[in-house]
C-alpha cells in the first residue's frame, strides 16, 4: 500500500525537467503526463466539416514551417473531422515562456481557402491557444 501511495504521489508531483535556460521560471512546476494539441475546425456555411487536401502551419516572424507531421490514418481522421492541428506539446521545450504567432493556411485543389492567424504559446509544461478561433466557417 506504501509502494502504491508513493507510485501515486510521484506521478502526480513530477516535475518538469530543468535543462536549458528557458526554464528558470519552472522550477517546482508540476506537469500533466497528457499531450497537449491545439487544434482548428474548418467547417463550411451549412456546419459540415472541410476536408482540406493539404495544410501549412507558419511562424509568421520567422517563416519557420511547424506544420506537424501526419501519419495517413490520421489524415483520414482530421479530413473526415474537419479538424486540423495548429501547435503541440513537440514546441513546448523550443517555445517554453513565450507566445508566438503562427498562420494556418489550408488547401483544396491547390487553391487556398483559408489563413488564420493565432498567437499561441507555452508554459513550463504544455502549450495553450492565447488568441485566435478554434472554430472557423469559410463560404
Amino acid at each position: 500500500m506504501k509502494y502504491l501511495f508513493f507510485l501515486t504521489s510521484l506521478l502526480l508531483f513530477s516535475s518538469c525537467s530543468n535543462t536549458d535556460d528557458n526554464t528558470s521560471s519552472c522550477n517546482g512546476a508540476v506537469c500533466t503526463f497528457d499531450f497537449r494539441t491545439i487544434t482548428v475546425e474548418i467547417k463550411d456555411s451549412s456546419d459540415n466539416p472541410v476536408a482540406l487536401d493539404v495544410f501549412k502551419v507558419t511562424n509568421v516572424k520567422t517563416g519557420d514551417d511547424l506544420t506537424l507531421e501526419i501519419f495517413e490514418n490520421q489524415w483520414e481522421i482530421m479530413r473526415k473531422n474537419g479538424s486540423y492541428p495548429i501547435f503541440s506539446d513537440r514546441y513546448s521545450n523550443e517555445f517554453r515562456n513565450k507566445t508566438l504567432k503562427i498562420n494556418f493556411k489550408g488547401f483544396i485543389n491547390d487553391k487556398e481557402i483559408i489563413s488564420s492567424d493565432f498567437i499561441v504559446g507555452a508554459d513550463c509544461c504544455h502549450v495553450s491557444l492565447i488568441e485566435g478561433e478554434n472554430s472557423i466557417t469559410i463560404n
